[in-house]
This record gives structure tokens, sequence and C-alpha cells, in this order.
């Protein structure tokens, strides 16, 4: 199992060099994802590269698959090989390998902007799996630039197979597809946003509902409807605030 587990850390540097002085700062970044996981019902956890574990684990039931927070942290990286499908689990290890050659790279003053999203199925029992949208960000590098921490957050996927792997850059409209078939990141084409579709994020930003939007709009709520879904498409949005961050991040409205 270790050497099997050693395969989702490649090809980081096995070398980080962090010092049990350094782990101080961890206490925050546990404080504030423990704030954020209570105050959202977000389904979050967090990644230590150094020890090669979980360095906390939210208690919202989505990720966990029947397990408690504790015991979760406690497996680690172990308890993917239980709740992964056999068969997803060499695609897994694939994108990681190829999220961490995308990020290496990158100059060290980028490596805090990028995030990478994809979707993978999990299982609670034999017969029952479900598919889950996983992001992973970046929180804290070590001295030499590699990831020390990342805080990765789960989603029930809008999607309906696993895959669909993205890295998004935080400082521009730059967006990246891995293909499973030649094994390469391709730089993914702006989404194009009509003016009504930026319209109807624009008002949704001030808290409307699709009736009031409507309203503005001159157009019934089945019409906001049908352009909010066509919005959540494009930016790969399960809902409309996630749709406005993504929006706002790509600098499209």
């Amino acid at each position: 199992m270790q050497q099997e587990i050693k395969l989702f850390f490649s090809p980081i540097n096995n070398e980080l060099n962090i010092s049990e002085s350094d782990y101080k700062q961890t206490e925050v970044c546990i404080a504030m994802a423990d704030a954020i996981a209570r105050t959202t019902n977000q389904s979050l956890y967090i990644i230590d590269y150094n020890r090669k574990n979980f360095l906390y684990v939210s208690s919202n039931p989505l990720f966990l698959c029947g397990y408690s927070a504790e015991e979760v942290k406690e497996k680690g990286y172990g308890f993917y090989f239980e709740v992964v499908p056999a068969r997803e689990l060499q695609r897994l290890i694939e994108i990681n390998e190829a999220g961490f050659r995308f990020y290496y790279n990158q100059p060290v003053e980028k490596r805090l902007d990028f995030v990478i999203e994809y979707d993978f199925p999990i299982r609670i029992s034999d017969k029952y799996e479900y598919l889950v949208h996983h992001k992973l960000a970046p929180i804290l590098l070590g001295k030499n630039g590699d990831i020390w921490l990342a805080i990765c957050t789960v989603s029930l996927s809008p999607g309906k197979k696993a895959g669909y792997v993205r890295i998004s850059d935080k400082t521009n409209t730059d967006q990246f597809i891995w293909s499973f078939e030649s094994k390469r990141w391709k730089q993914q084409p702006e989404p194009v946003l009509s003016e009504r579709e930026r319209d109807i994020l624009r008002l949704s930003v001030k808290g409307l509902s699709n009736t009031e939007i409507g309203e503005c709009l001159f157009v019934d709520v089945n019409t906001v409807k049908f352009h909010k879904k066509k919005i959540f498409e494009k930016l790969h949005a399960e809902n409309i605030t996630e749709a406005i961050g993504i929006a706002t991040n790509m600098k499209l409205i």
C-alpha cells in the first residue's frame, strides 16, 4: 500500500525542508479551514505534502463515505484506495502527476495562483457510488517553491462522467485542460458569454431572484432559468454562486 501511495506524490520533491517551527503556521490554516467548513458547510480538507498526509479534514459527510473526519485524517491517502473505484485510481494518479509537472514548469512566484479541478467517483458501498467535483489550491510553499500545503474542496459534480481536468489561473483568464488521449495540457479558449448572460450574472451579484432579474430585463422567469443553465455549462459551474466566482476570477463581468 505504501508503494502505491507514493505514486500520488510523483514528481514532488521528497525533501521540502520544513522544520517543526514552520508547522506553527499551520495552526492558522487549520483554524481558517475549520471556520470555512462550519460557516459554509463545505466539505474540505488540507493536504500536507511534506508529511504526505492530511493535516485537516472537515466533518461534512459528503467526502467521508461513512467514516468520521478523524478516521479519514488518520488514513490519509490510503483513504482513496478504499473509496475510489479501482478502475479510476490509475487515472487519479495520472491527474496528480500531470498537475504537478504543470506546476513545476511555472515560475515560483506564480505557483500560488493556480487551481486544479476534476471529477471522479467515490463509493460508500459495493453497490453505490457518486461523482464528486474536487478542487485543489496551494496555500503554503516550501523554501524552494514546492507545494507544502494545499486546500481541497469536494462537492457533488454536475457532470455525468469522470474526467474534465482543468487548471485555471486566478490572475488572468488562462485555462488548461488535460487530455487523457494525448497526455498533455491544452490551453482552453476563454468562455464567451453573451451580453444577456453577463447582465444576469451582474444582477445575480446583487442578490436578485430569477423573477426580479426577469423584471429588470423584461423577460419571463423561464428565460432567466434558460440563460443561467447556459452560463453553468459554459463556466462548468454547479450553481449561480460558483458561476459568479468563476466569471469574476476570469474577468468576464
